[in-house]
C-alpha cells in the first residue's frame, strides 16, 4: 500500500529537516514524498534543496506563491499517489513507527476514511502535553477538538476527495473543518491509541498564535455548525454530543470574552440556545455557576474579569 506524505513549508528552514527526516526514518517504505514551499521569504527552499539531494529519488519538492497551508495541502494532493496520505506541516515530525503501525490498523480495520491517533505538543521551553484522542463517538471527539490533528492522522484518499480536500480560505481550525466535512460525508474512523506525532508549539509563526480573536470567532462558529447539523440529522440520537457542543461553545466564549468582551456577549447571544447552564468544571467554580443562574452570563462575566483585574494588581 503506497502512502503520500505532503509536507507544507512557509519559513520552516530551522524545522523543516527535522520533520522530513521523521518521514524518510519511518520503518514503512512505499511512500510519495512531496513537500511544497508555500512562498517563504526565508532559507526554507535551500534547505529543500539539500533534501532532495540527500535523499535522492526518495523526495521532492515544488515552489510557489503564498496561498496558505490548505492549498499547499491540495496541490500536494494532486500530485501525489497512494491509497492514504499523511499531511505533516514542517515543524511537526511523527515518530518512527507511525506509518507503519497505521498501515497495519487500516488494513485489519477494513480501509477505514480516517485514522485518528493521539500527538504529544512540544513547547519551546521544553514543556510536553500528551493530547488523548477520545475514542468510541467521533463525532463527541470532533466537537471536543479530541479528533487527533493533523500530523498524527491518517487520511484516505478517496474520502477526502470526496469533500473536496482543505477548504482553501480557512483560516484556522482547518484539519476539524477538513474532518467535520468527512464525518458529514459518512466518513469511517478507526482509532490508533498511540501517540504518533509531535507537534511543536511555536511562539510565533504558527497559525494558532495568530489572529487569536478571530481563531475563536471561527472556533465557535464551526461547533455551532456541528451542532446544528446534528440537531438537524438525528437530535435524539446524538443528545450527548449536541450538550457537549454547547459546552464547549460556551467555554470558547468565556475565552473569546476576555479578549474582546463585546464580541463575546454576542457571540453568547447568537450560538447558545435560551435557557442554557454551564457545567460545573475546574473552569467553572460554584460562585460562578451560582452567579450566572442570578444575573446571568454578561453581567457575570463582567464582574469575573472585574475580580481578575482586582486579583492581579493586588499581586
Amino acid at each position: 500500500m503506497r502512502i503520500a506524505v505532503v509536507i507544507p513549508c512557509f519559513n520552516v528552514e530551522h524545522h523543516v529537516d527535522v520533520a522530513v527526516r521523521s518521514i524518510m526514518d519511518q520503518t514503512y517504505s512505499e511512500l510519495d514524498v512531496f513537500a511544497i514551499d508555500d512562498g517563504s521569504t526565508d532559507g526554507t527552499k535551500a534547505r529543500l534543496e539539500d533534501l532532495e539531494r540527500t535523499y535522492a529519488g526518495r523526495f521532492r519538492w515544488t515552489s510557489g506563491p503564498r496561498r496558505g497551508a490548505c492549498a499547499a495541502r491540495n496541490l500536494g494532493l494532486a500530485n501525489t499517489t497512494g491509497d492514504y496520505v499523511q499531511f505533516l506541516d514542517a515543524d511537526d515530525a511523527v515518530l518512527t513507527d507511525k506509518l507503519h503501525r497505521q498501515v497495519d490498523l487500516v488494513r485489519a480495520t477494513g480501509m477505514p476514511d480516517l485514522v485518528v491517533a493521539d500527538f504529544l505538543n512540544v513547547y519551546e521551553d521544553g514543556r510536553e502535553e500528551k493530547v488523548i484522542a477520545k475514542e468510541g463517538s467521533p463525532w463527541m471527539a470532533l466537537v471536543r477538538t479530541q479528533l487527533g490533528t493533523t500530523s498524527s492522522n491518517l487520511f484516505k484518499r478517496t474520502a477526502l476527495e470526496a469533500v473536496n480536500g482543505w477548504k482553501e480560505d480557512q483560516a484556522s481550525s482547518q484539519d476539524y473543518e477538513l474532518m467535520f466535512r468527512m464525518l458529514k460525508n459518512g466518513a469511517r474512523v478507526a482509532w490508533d491509541p498511540f501517540v504518533s506525532s509531535l507537534v511543536l508549539k511555536r511562539s510565533h509563526g504558527s497559525i494558532s498564535r495568530t489572529g487569536l480573536r478571530d481563531n475563536w470567532i471561527r472556533f465557535i462558529h464551526l461547533r455551532r455548525a456541528m451542532r446544528d447539523h446534528m440537531q438537524r440529522t438525528d437530535r435524539n440520537g446524538y443528545a450527548a454530543e449536541i450538550a457537549a457542543a454547547d459546552q464547549v461553545i460556551f467555554m470558547a466564549i468565556r475565552v473569546l470574552a476576555r479578549h474582546d468582551p463585546k464580541s463575546g456577549h454576542q457571540a453568547f447571544k447568537e450560538n447558545l440556545p435560551a435557557g442554557f447552564v454551564p457545567d460545573a468544571t475546574s473552569a467553572t467554580t460554584p460562585l460562578y455557576s451560582g452567579c450566572y443562574r442570578l444575573i446571568g452570563f454578561r453581567a457575570t462575566d463582567l464582574l469575573a474579569r472585574s475580580f481578575s483585574l482586582m486579583r492581579d494588581r493586588g499581586t
